[in-house]
Parts: C-alpha cells; sequence; structure tokens
C-alpha cells in the first residue's frame, strides 16, 4: 500500500495596530539513509568547501568546520563510529561520556529535516518515515550545550561569527530544525514580530514594524476592527538576514475617519 504523506498545511500570524484618526497509512520507520554520503548529492562532499545548495565553510569544507577548535569544535564520537571512521552516520556513532551517540540526529533534528525537505519539495524521506510534527526551533537538539560541541543556541539570536548556529561563512542562517522552511530568526518561534509606530506623514500613514529576513508580510487595513481587512499593495518579502525594520506608507490613510491595520504573514 502507497504511504500516505501529509502535506503541512501554512498558517496565517496577524499582528493588529488600530488607528482612529479624529478630523480625518501506517508506514514502517526505517533509517533509509544510513550515512551523509547518501545525502552528498544534494549537499555535496563531506570534505567539499561549498555546498551545492549555495553555502561556503570555513577552515575549508564541511568536516574541518565540525571538528576545528576555530570552529564549532565537535567531538569525533559525536559523528563517528569506531568500526569505520570516515563518512558520519546520520543516526549512529561511538558515545562519549556526556552524549549518547546518536550521529548527525544529535545536532540535526531528523523529524525537523524530513519535514522541511518536504515542504521544499524532496518527498522521498515520508516514503519511509510517517511524518511527525517535529519540536519547535528554539528547543536544543541533543547536542547543543554540552561539553562535546561548541553549538549551543538553536535560536541563534546572536549574529557572530563562529558561535550559536553561525558556522557556514557570512550568512548567519542557522538551521530549520523544526521544518518549516524558516530559519531562526525567520522562525515565528524564535524572532520577534511586533508594530513599532504609526505616524501621519500629511495625508497618509506611515507603518513601521520589527520582523526578520526571509518572511513574507502584508499590510492590511480595514475602516473598523471587525470589518473586512484587505491587502494595501502586494506581498513584502523582506530581504537580509536576522532582524529587520521594515515600513509601508498608507498613500492617503490618513483622510479617513478611521483606519485599523494588521500585518498578515503566512508561514510554511
Amino acid at each position: 500500500m502507497k504511504p500516505k504523506h501529509l502535506i503541512p498545511l501554512p498558517r496565517t500570524v496577524y499582528l493588529y495596530f488600530a488607528c482612529v484618526l479624529l478630523d480625518a497509512g501506517p508506514c514502517i520507520n526505517s533509517q533509509a539513509y544510513e550515512r551523509y554520503s547518501d545525502c552528498s548529492s544534494c549537499h555535496g562532499a563531506f570534505t567539499g568547501s561549498v555546498s551545492p545548495q549555495g553555502t561556503v565553510f570555513p577552515s575549508g569544507d564541511k568536516h574541518r568546520m565540525h571538528r576545528n577548535s576555530a570552529n564549532m569544535g565537535t567531538a569525533c564520537n559525536l559523528c563517528h563510529r569506531s568500526d569505520d571512521n570516515d563518512d558520519p552516520f546520520i543516526g549512529s556513532s561511538d558515545d562519549t561520556a556526556n552524549n549518547p551517540g546518536i550521529g548527525c540526529n544529535g545536532c540535526h533534528e531528523p523529524t525537523g529535516l524530513r519535514k522541511h525537505h518536504f515542504v521544499t519539495g524532496t518527498i522521498v524521506c515520508y516514503t519511509c518515515h510517517n511524518p511527525v510534527t517535529p519540536p519547535a526551533e528554539i528547543v536544543k537538539p541533543p547536542y547543543y550545550g554540552t561539553v562535546d560541541t561548541k553549538a549551543k543556541n538553536s535560536g541563534n539570536t546572536v549574529q557572530v561569527a563562529n558561535t550559536n548556529e553561525n558556522w557556514s561563512v557570512g550568512d548567519f542562517l542557522g538551521l530549520d530544525n523544526d521544518g518549516n522552511n524558516l530559519y531562526d530568526l525567520a522562525d515565528y518561534a524564535v524572532g520577534p514580530y511586533r508594530i513599532i509606530s504609526l505616524n501621519r506623514e500629511g495625508n497618509n500613514m506611515r507603518l513601521t514594524w520589527l520582523t526578520a529576513g526571509w518572511r513574507t508580510n502584508t499590510v492590511q487595513a480595514a475602516g473598523s476592527a471587525s470589518g473586512a481587512f484587505v491587502n494595501l499593495g502586494s506581498v513584502l518579502r523582506i530581504s537580509g538576514v536576522g532582524l529587520v525594520t521594515t515600513n509601508y506608507l498608507d498613500i492617503g490613510g490618513a483622510t479617513n475617519s478611521a483606519r485599523f491595520y494588521r500585518l498578515k504573514s503566512i508561514v510554511p
């Protein structure tokens, strides 16, 4: 019997600011992909300096990025097995005095990885694994915060090279451990999302809010809090990385007797 795929439906996040103007089928779970080399066709060799996805790795390759003390400084036994101390195993490894040996899964949440691949169009994981709701982005994977690695903050809230999840060169994106295709601060479980100000500029109104790079926001308005909100302009794809302050000018917005605003964002 063919496995049933669970398609995650998008959800909508709203942020409100009111302005009143006066005088205006069961599957068998298995480890089909046992080693990192099974992933290399999309993510490149573990000893490669650049991923086909565009990521550039410090110290020359992924292996040294994980291992070097100047970078992640991860203990060998978290990734490797002594019976084959070469290509890392995804779900198993030698343990240490501080951590069980669960391989790549100790830092890369497996249920989140499956969902991330599914959301981005790679459905192969769900041919063997049942869909499972991953933990939130802010939840630390098992190896994080232990003496065996410098990885410690799954929220990646400080944009400093070689800290938190900022190991690759220059992007400060981190990981997508909950599989919703929003990386770290762009994820609503981690990054803030709030309206900062609403100011009148002649006959116009300027709305300013705090969001994060990679999100998609839309400004909406209505004549009353319970009224029908309509989009003002097109969907805004927020550029940049990490926290971003952006704004929208509602032309003619100050000519209404009452104007209520809200922000809409579609979360994968």
